[in-house]
């Protein structure tokens, strides 16, 4: 496998390789892996936008949205994303996000965003890479870092209300939200719904978003 991604890698040159097992309970360690490279080879980006495979961002849409910020010189702690407000630890110990009292001792998590995507100001990425020095690790890598290392940072969440839909409410109407999330893993859907974006694109006034 690892012969593949090599392969892969010098051919596309589009994979980032960190020293760890890629599993479920690490991605904290994906996490921090993807805010160190960040900081150390997009120093020039104003914006990162962080997202899983199973994500379909609305380009015509964001790009737009994320110049508007620039122009109005809002590129200074931003962290953009669906906020979870209300959730608790699982204690049940036959679930695949089970949380001991040892791991967590609280009754609830502080405000996060959910992991599937986020918009981040470069400054946000910076501060979040130092601040992980300091913060023990915890393997609910969105608990983690929006939560944990936001908190400590005082970066507050927003949460548009056009941020996000699932893939299928974009299917029967005009797709005038950021991000899709695709949770039925079904790549004709995806490709369905990039049609509809790149369709409604060509008429500005489809989406009105400002």
């Amino acid at each position: 496998m690892q012969h593949e991604i090599e392969k892969e890698s010098k051919r596309y040159m589009d994979i980032i390789q960190g020293n760890f097992v890629d599993s479920y309970r690490n991605l904290t360690y994906k996490l921090v892996f993807s805010l160190f490279w960040v900081n150390n080879f997009c120093k020039n980006a104003k914006f990162v936008i962080k997202m899983d495979d199973d994500i379909i961002t609305n380009i015509p849409l964001v790009v737009p949205y994320l110049a508007e910020k620039e122009k109005a010189g809002k590129t200074s702690d931003v962290l953009e994303c669906q906020t979870i407000t209300e959730n608790i630890p699982v204690r049940e110990r036959n679930n695949k996000w089970f949380i001991t009292l040892e791991e967590y001792p609280f009754t609830k998590f502080l405000p996060y965003c959910a992991g599937h995507s986020s918009i981040m100001s470069i400054d946000v990425v910076r501060k979040m890479y130092r601040a992980s020095k300091n913060v023990p690790y915890f393997w609910l890598e969105d608990v983690y870092g929006s939560g944990f290392l936001s908190l400590l940072l005082k970066i507050n969440l927003f949460m548009p209300t056009f941020y996000y839909e699932s893939v299928l409410n974009g299917l029967h109407k005009s797709p005038c939200s950021f991000f899709y999330l695709d949770v039925l893993k079904n790549d004709s859907n995806a490709l369905v719904l990039w049609n509809a974006i790149t369709e409604h694109e060509k008429d500005s006034t489809v989406c009105k978003l400002f």
